[in-house]
């Protein structure tokens, strides 16, 4: 048989991420894969308890799978494999939608003796990735928060009028406002108000599917454009989009910004323009803020 350290290697360098814990938890193995897909590097994880959980595993509502409920200790307690879409936090904060599969690892009397993790991003994070590398090029990118730009967005919005105006196909435009984000300026600087930018960014950009397009669209606003999704439908996607956000962690100078949104939407309607459609989300949005903030409300 081979020897056992070219399995090993194999497993290091596998571009999946392959998590490997013993008995109690403790990480012993994390692949190049891992390291790529969260951005911990192995002096970060190696020796650690993966009770700590320190990716805040989510399922797809974006509830936290925390204590027995998360799945290597599903896979460790009761030897129960888990196949599922989950969401991870990035070592920079924002989340990262994965395919992720567990199993419990046994000895030859069938005892559990560790478990493994491995994880690959969704095709969405995937086409995200090819898409901005190439808008990029074309200067389609807002510098600031990473996703497109002002301009683009507008395009979007005018082409899937028009989609909609010869198909009938609807289509939904969410207005997202990071909530207190001058204050966190004023408190913390310029360099804490743009981590939190680009993060809530990455999260949210992530948080779509391919198709629908999403853009910082003024100072402390995104646009989101969701395609083939009606008003009704589009209080789903803002309430994830919502808690997708609430999930992320910034870390700055040894303080947890906390990061929340507020999210106004409307679906569009015969006759809209570019003008009309992104007035009433954001006349939503500002219904959404009176009661709070850190909600979604949706002008039908």
């Amino acid at each position: 048989m081979p020897d056992p350290e070219v399995y090993r290697a194999a497993l290091e360098n596998l571009p999946t991420g392959v998590c490997l814990v013993d008995r109690e938890g403790k990480i012993l193995l994390w692949n190049d894969g891992a390291e790529r897909i969260t951005g911990y590097m192995r002096q970060d994880v190696l020796g650690r308890s993966s009770k700590e959980d320190f990716l805040c595993h989510a399922d797809s509502e974006s509830n936290e799978l925390t204590g027995p409920a998360a799945p290597l200790a599903t896979a460790l307690l009761e030897g129960k494999g888990t196949d599922a879409q989950v969401s991870l936090r990035h070592k920079s904060g924002h989340r990262v939608p994965v395919r992720l599969r567990t199993v419990a690892i046994r000895d030859a009397h069938g005892h559990i003796t560790g478990a493994a993790e491995c994880f690959d991003e969704s095709m969405a994070v995937a086409e995200w990735d090819r898409r901005q590398n190439k808008l990029a090029e074309y200067g389609c990118l807002d510098n600031a928060s990473g996703t497109l730009n002002h301009s683009l967005v507008h395009t979007y919005i005018r082409e899937s009028l028009v989609t909609f105006a010869e198909h009938g196909i609807p289509f939904s435009v969410l207005c997202i406002e990071i909530d207190h984000l001058e204050d966190l300026k004023a408190r913390h600087g310029p360099g804490a108000m743009a981590a939190v930018l680009r993060t809530a960014g990455q999260t949210l950009e992530h948080s779509l599917r391919p198709g629908d397009a999403m853009g910082r669209w003024n100072e402390n606003e995104f646009l989101s454009v969701v395609q083939e999704c009606s008003a009704e439908e589009a209080i789903k996607v803002g309430e994830r989009l919502r808690k997708m956000v609430s999930g992320t962690k910034i870390e700055w100078w040894g303080d947890r910004l906390p990061v929340t949104v507020t999210i106004g939407g409307t679906g569009a309607k015969a006759g809209d323009s570019v003008e009309t459609i992104v007035a009433r989300a954001e006349k939503a949005w500002r219904a959404s803020q009176k009661q709070g903030g850190d909600r979604v409300a949706i002008e039908k």
